[in-house]
């Protein structure tokens, strides 16, 4: 049945039976047109189905009554708690998107992935010249401030790539500076040290698992332009006596500050009696 079509008064027809219900169509003519007729005749029939004011106030009152009883048990306090949790988690997760889009693709990310690859001081010159040149302002922002801080501890960096073997010609091609200018890095910066001295004891093989090291002297003092290993080959020579020359020697150096663990040692050198 459509919303125009009305049942028809019992007996409209005749033998028509007055227990079945017909239905004839409305005249829409017979309809309210006013704004003002329609919302009465709406309000009619919610009057006549029970809805009044005071039905509807007295519904509401109800409903926000459950609604406090449930956020007051236990099982509500809890799904509130699990939807507070599930929102902060939701949050983090779209700060954390948000972040990885950011980083994903940058010119950052590009040239750290070169710098892997790269395997050569003219590969690594080409790549920066080919990100130097587009880099968006945030990350020319990154790349000058590194650059800055470079500039301030470029002295150390010379040195500690010195003390780690790298010549003074590449340690100025792989910053691109001059032989000259790394030259007088490396004269007016010493860098200090400590050496120990150790013998190996008698009676061991190299058969044997391990190399137990005695240390028998130690000391510290400044360098000024050598390697580790060229620190470690000096001081051997100045400590190898007659007695020391008869046995397994090893020279180990450290940069000041350093932990004195042999693996860690940034320079070595070694001298066997039977080679």
């Amino acid at each position: 049945m459509s919303a125009t079509d009305q049942p028809d008064e019992p007996g409209d027809e005749p033998g028509d039976d007055p227990t079945v219900a017909r239905y004839r169509r409305a005249d829409p003519s017979r309809f309210p047109t006013h704004p003002a007729g329609q919302q009465a005749a709406i309000e009619g029939t919610l009057a006549a189905l029970g809805d009044t004011a005071a039905t509807r106030d007295h519904n509401r009152r109800r409903l926000a009554a459950q609604r406090v009883e449930v956020e007051e048990t236990a099982a509500g306090k809890l799904r509130n708690h699990l939807f507070s949790l599930i929102t902060e988690f939701e949050e983090q997760r779209e700060a954390e998107r948000r972040q990885f889009e950011a980083a994903e693709g940058t010119a950052l990310d590009t040239l750290a992935e070169g710098f892997r690859r790269a395997t050569s001081t003219a590969q690594r010159h080409a790549l920066a010249e080919q990100v130097g040149s587009s880099l968006p302002l945030a990350e020319a922002g990154v790349i000058r401030r590194a650059a800055k801080a470079l500039e301030d501890a470029l002295a150390e960096t010379v040195l500690d790539a010195r003390v780690d073997g790298w010549t003074a010609k590449e340690i100025a091609a792989e910053l691109d500076l001059t032989p000259s200018y790394v030259y007088r890095l490396l004269r007016e910066n010493p860098w200090a040290l400590h050496w120990a001295l150790y013998v190996m004891p008698d009676g061991w093989t190299p058969d044997s698992d391990d190399e137990p090291w005695q240390r028998v002297a130690e000391g510290a003092e400044e360098s000024r332009g050598e390697t580790a290993d060229e620190v470690a080959g000096r001081i051997l020579d100045e400590r190898l006596d007659d007695d020391l020359a008869t046995k397994h020697v090893r020279v180990a150096i450290w940069r000041a500050g350093e932990t004195l663990d042999l693996a860690d040692a940034r320079g070595d050198a070694e001298h066997d009696p039977n080679q």
